[in-house]
């Protein structure tokens, strides 16, 4: 999907890489970038038991975009990052 992030320091990012995801700064599609990039190291470790795929993460994010909704898409990645996570 197409998507611009605000990036501390570099204004708005049209198309931008995982690491741009990770700096995004804010609410909404800024919040959803920074969860799905942890999301998909989460999903790709197979050390790590995840809720989610990377396959189910993609689509994820890309039904956010299509449709606007990112705090729960937001909300439910950042739920699923969180747990058992010994920082907490």
């Amino acid at each position: 999907v197409d998507v611009t992030l605000r990036v501390g320091g570099q204004g708005d990012v049209h198309d931008p890489t995982l690491l741009e995801a990770l700096n995004a700064t804010g609410a909404g599609v800024n919040a959803l970038a920074r969860h799905a990039v942890a999301a998909l190291l989460n999903a790709s470790n197979p050390d790590v038991s995840f809720d989610y795929t990377v396959a189910e993460v993609i689509a994820l994010v890309q039904d956010a975009v299509e449709s606007g909704d990112f705090e729960t898409a937001a909300l439910l990645l950042a739920a699923a990052n969180e747990q058992g996570c010994p920082l907490d």
